[in-house]
């Protein structure tokens, strides 16, 4: 029988690599200091080029996933789930099918709209055959369909001009070879994160918080793009701010959870997840992303939730792992 130790995995990181990137390791700390609260015995396993090696996982009666996938490497986190899902090990957050899906943008649109949830009007452009150019309203933003934390996505991401969105669409291809390009109707409305933490009588919907952008020029795109996330001495940085609704807007908190929770059922993540929301001309709620294993540092937008939810790092770190069902 295993001990009822917690392998805590995330992706190797180095010294030369991004903000993005060497974030996971914040991660890390969180868990393993509410693990140590929990009184549970862990281990840190870094998964490198080479994949999961057994041998780290020896001691393991459940794996904390937090492996995610660097710049370029879209299916490493995709990669390392099924190497914990094949050994057998319980394992938190979602399957490696449904990160597959859900890391995938394009992939992600056509599941929600089987599903009946609204998102914005784009598809993956070809930028040589952009015929897609003439069936959606500009203005468009481009992005690349694999990658995540925004990497790709700078105020020139946005245009209005078909020239320009071919030939943003040619750059990107040439960065991120391989990849398909993802092309939406840029919507005018509020923007929304919205956590969900697996509870017993299903998912949780934690409190919602909007993204603001505070004295944005008006030539700037409303985007929460790279710098917004990762550069702190940026102005997008410094002027991107999260508030969560009050109580004087409980219709729309009661509309985003539906949304959310329609979101969560239709993509079958598990565990948590943060689900990305704009509105469109109409005021109507658009998912733009389903966050599987969305990102647990302490600063980042699901524990703000949590914190705003009174949920403790403890409790937030307790209610995943009970939900991979590594006590039974």
């Amino acid at each position: 029988m295993r001990a009822r130790r917690v392998a805590i995995a995330h992706n190797q990181v180095s010294e030369d690599d991004d903000a993005s990137t060497r974030d996971v390791l914040a991660q890390v700390g969180l868990v393993r200091a509410a693990l140590d609260i929990l009184g549970i015995g862990h281990d840190i396993v870094p998964v490198g080029e080479r994949g999961v090696d057994p041998t780290t996982v020896e001691r393991a009666a459940a794996v904390f996933n937090l492996v995610e996938s660097p710049p370029g490497r879209p299916a490493f986190q995709v990669e390392a789930a099924a190497a914990f899902e094949a050994l057998g090990l319980p394992m938190t957050g979602s399957t490696s099918s449904v990160i597959a899906v859900t890391t995938d943008k394009a992939a992600t649109r056509a599941m929600l709209q089987r599903a009946g949830v609204a998102v914005a009007e784009g598809g993956v452009l070809d930028p040589d055959n952009p015929e897609l150019l003439d069936r959606v309203p500009p203005p468009w933003i481009l992005k690349p369909a694999l990658e995540d934390a925004s990497l790709g996505l700078d105020d020139g991401a946005v245009t209005s001009d078909p020239s320009a969105a071919i030939a943003r669409a040619r750059s990107l291809a040439r960065r991120f070879p391989g990849q398909p390009l993802l092309l939406e109707h840029l919507l005018p409305g509020r923007e929304f994160n919205i956590a969900l933490l697996a509870g017993p009588d299903g998912p949780e919907v934690l409190p919602p918080a909007e993204m603001t952008y505070v004295d944005f020029p008006a030539d700037r795109p409303r985007i929460l793009g790279w710098e917004a996330k990762w550069v702190e001495s940026s102005f997008a940085y410094r002027h991107t701010v999260r508030q969560f609704l009050d109580a004087r807007e409980q219709r729309l908190a009661e509309e985003l959870r539906e949304v959310a929770v329609t979101a969560w059922l239709a993509s079958g993540v598990a565990g948590y997840a943060r689900v990305d929301v704009r509105a469109d001309e109409d005021g109507r709620p658009c998912v733009l992303e389903v966050n599987s294993n969305p990102c647990l540092s302490a600063d980042a937008g699901y524990m703000a939730a949590a914190s705003v939810a009174r949920l403790t790092p403890g409790e937030v770190v307790s209610r995943i792992l009970d939900a991979t069902g590594w006590r039974a």
